[in-house]
């Protein structure tokens, strides 16, 4: 990795002076700058950067006017994720209401654990998933142009995927010429490089856009050492203004060393009150844990006129991952210990894989038939996805010390393991879609529907060898039916109906016969399970204020998911190969309210404000029989979802001499009610904390400081409270929030 990292600074320092030389050589090119230069003065030192985006990103299909969207869709800038010194998207969480980044193993993984609405949330890039069942993909702020938040199910983009919503990355494309360095330091080690240069985009002709990133931190859990890279190059040719490709390639590489674990196993007596960074699971030794994210992606766009436009877009997407760190050898979790505090620890190997291949086809058009106007989307989609998890552990146990801890590991043993299990997937789905938005004086109607086929192979193979792989076929047609009333042009009301398909793997038994075997029965005939269908109401509410600079949105949802699913642990006689069973009994409802406040107040005062309140809780189970030792769990709340968050994010800035200006930026972040997942009515601890940033900006470089935490709280910010094991008593499996940190940013526009 030595050579990757020395490449990459040789390009973050010479491309500068490269592209410098290049302006030099043409007075042309000195007046482009001149102008260039007055536009960013205009914008720096008088009007005010915007914070959201007014539309969907073109690769999301739907391209109707974000206010009379009938749904809550929140679509941040660069800009803003920049304002808050973002890197990641667990970080730009806090600028839409009710995203929650739930319980995760390791640095690089957040986008395995995003919920909104009670609900699992897929993500995209550009309008197409990054990952169909197993694993993670890397993201990172460099690529980012703007970030879209879609609450609730959007059959235009998607139906395969729970209800809770999608969060969608827009990439960033060839625009105007450009030109930006950045360069970050802060509290752990913490260095960070950035570029992003491009070229204009042409009416006819070649247009490029180039980024990169290199970042290295430590932890503040000990002998943990990260280090990610970032190359993300974009080609964009014009044959005219209505035609043009764009050719895409993003690579983003996370590495760990030591352990790449952050979960925390505590006690009631040490929970939150141990050094912060003690970190059971690290091994000085071990190898080097690797994530990576491999993106290709190919767009064609034709214009056939101001009205139609033809659209096909692909990406293939590889995310090989491989994460190692110890476990006690005894239960195989994170770290425990006997009252002497000793135990024997063991290391733990994971490999994912994941492949997707997607391929879009859609056409964009608008007509009229009498008084009506319509705005008409039709197309369809293919997707191909193979994934794959073993996972592994260590055959030489190595006794360990709480109270005189050697945190040092010999290569040599900790590589030598052995797999325990695997699982493959090889899914297909494909889907054709038509929605029509029609407009009539102060009315929007939309109307439309998705077919949906998903076929899967399952193989499951464990200590005993493959077992028979299992095939599913299922299908799906979901509706959407909305009404949006304008009553003028800076507000809107909406209602909304859509539906949900997460297809599902197992087998439910129809039919049984008496056994040999006292007290258990023999299968004689099953069917495959159905598909989970979610069904979600919308009722809601936009508002623009101040000339259109600030939007409000207010939103009451219901969310229903029928076809849960468990696992039926009722007695039948084995099999030979046999697959699981599965009880489809299950129903989750989850009703709430969302309020989202983004935008600019004044050219100097800015707000970012949303608040969510969720009631999601389990309205039927799977329990046949319920007794006092095993009751219904009827009326449970979901697990790992919180039933408040509470987000703020204010700045001011005072305009100096010269078109230079400093601001000041404030927040806070709230989760009240995080509610466990192995317990019923057990919650984990509220938690507030606040940040604050400062700037001096100037129309050629600008200067960041951003202090996370300032009251240096400690929190659990996902995680679960246990009973009895491995501890007596409870048990908190959970990831710590960090602690006070500063960031300090220097930025060059050149």
């Amino acid at each position: 990795m030595k050579k990757k990292l020395y490449l990459l600074l040789i390009i973050l320092i010479y491309i500068p002076q490269l592209f410098a030389q290049q302006q030099s050589k043409t007075k042309s090119t000195l007046d482009s700058n001149r102008t260039q230069q007055l536009r960013e003065i205009s914008i720096a030192g008088k009007k005010a950067v915007k914070l959201r985006k007014d539309t969907l990103s073109a690769a999301l299909r739907m391209q109707i006017p974000l206010l009379q969207m009938p749904q809550n869709i929140i679509s941040i800038s660069a800009a803003l994720i920049q304002q808050q010194g973002s890197f990641q998207l667990k970080d730009m969480a806090r600028n839409a209401s009710g995203i929650y980044f739930g319980y995760n193993s390791s640095p690089f993984d957040n986008s395995a654990s995003i919920k909104i609405r009670g609900f699992n949330a897929a993500t995209t890039i550009n309008g197409m998933p990054s990952r169909l069942v197993l694993g993670a993909t890397l993201d990172d702020e460099a690529l980012i142009e703007n970030l879209e938040f879609i609450k609730g199910p959007a059959g235009f983009i998607s139906a395969v995927g729970e209800p809770g919503g999608t969060l969608n990355i827009s990439t960033k494309t060839p625009k105007e010429k450009l030109l930006n360095v950045q360069l970050t330091g802060g509290n752990y080690n913490l260095f960070r490089s950035t570029v992003d240069v491009g070229s204009k985009a042409l009416d006819k002709g070649f247009s490029y856009r180039f980024n990169a990133a290199y970042q290295r931190q430590n932890s503040y859990l000990n002998n943990m050492k990260t280090e990610k890279y970032v190359i993300a190059p974009v080609v964009q040719y014009n044959f005219s203004l209505r035609t043009y490709v764009i050719a895409e390639y993003n690579y983003i590489r996370g590495e760990v060393k030591n352990g790449s674990s952050i979960n925390k196993l505590r006690q009631d007596k040490d929970v939150l009150q141990d050094p912060i960074g003690v970190n059971y699971s690290a091994g000085i030794g071990l190898p080097l844990s690797v994530a990576q994210t491999h993106t290709g992606r190919f767009v064609a766009v034709h214009k056939f006129n101001s009205n139609w436009q033809l659209t096909s877009q692909s990406n293939y997407v590889k995310a090989p991952s491989t994460q190692w760190y110890m476990v006690s050898s005894n239960n195989r979790t994170s770290i425990s210990f006997d009252d002497a505090g000793k135990t024997k620890r063991i290391s733990s190997n994971s490999n994912l894989l994941g492949e997707t291949y997607n391929t879009n086809l859609f056409l964009n058009g608008k007509f009229n038939t009498g008084q009506f106007k319509h705005t008409l989307l039709v197309g369809g989609d293919y997707t191909k996805g193979k994934d794959s998890l073993s996972t592994y552990y260590g055959t030489s146990p190595i006794a360990f010390d709480r109270n005189n801890p050697n945190y040092d590991v010999d290569p040599n043993t900790v590589a030598v393991t052995k797999r325990s299990i695997r699982q493959e997937n090889n899914i297909h789905y494909t889907a054709a879609y038509v929605y029509d938005n029609i407009a009539l004086d102060k009315f929007l109607l939309t109307v439309g529907a998705r077919y949906t086929e998903y076929r899967n192979q399952n193989i499951l193979t464990t200590t005993k060898g493959p077992r028979t792989p299992d095939q599913y076929k299922q299908h799906a047609f979901s509706p959407r039916l909305a009404l949006t009333f304008t009553p003028d042009s800076t507000s809107s009301i909406y209602f909304l109906y859509d539906q949900s398909f997460v297809p599902q793997t197992g087998q439910v038994v129809t039919e049984t016969a008496a056994s040999a075997t006292a007290g258990q029965r023999t299968v004689t005939g099953t069917r495959p399970i159905d598909p989970q269908f979610g069904n979600s109401f919308d009722l809601g509410f936009k508002k623009k204020w101040f000339n259109g600079k600030l939007l409000t949105t207010i939103n009451g949802f219901h969310s229903a998911k029928q076809n849960v699913s468990a696992r039926d642990f009722r007695s039948y006689t084995s099999a030979a190969g046999a697959i699981a069973y599965y009880l489809q009994l299950g129903e989750v409802v989850s009703n709430g309210v969302e309020v989202d406040v983004i935008g600019n107040i004044t050219d100097r005062l800015s707000l970012v404000a949303n608040y969510t309140y969720v009631d999601a809780k389990i309205t039927k189970d799977n329990n046949l029989d319920p007794t006092p030792d095993n009751p219904s769990i009827v009326g449970q709340k979901m697990p790992d979802v919180p039933q408040q968050i509470f987000n703020t994010w204010i700045q001011y800035s005072i305009p100096l001499k010269g078109y230079n200006k400093i601001s000041l930026s404030a927040g806070q972040t709230s989760i009240a009610k995080l509610s466990a997942i192995s317990q019923r009515d057990v919650f984990l601890p509220n938690y507030t904390k606040f940040d604050a940033g400062l700037s001096f900006t100037n129309p050629r470089y600008w200067v960041r400081v951003i202090a996370d935490n300032l009251a240096n709280k400690r929190y659990i910010s996902s995680g679960d409270i246990t009973t009895d094991f491995p501890y007596t008593g409870n048990n908190y499996f959970f990831v710590e929030g960090e602690p006070f940190n500063i960031r300090f940013s220097v930025g060059l526009r050149f």
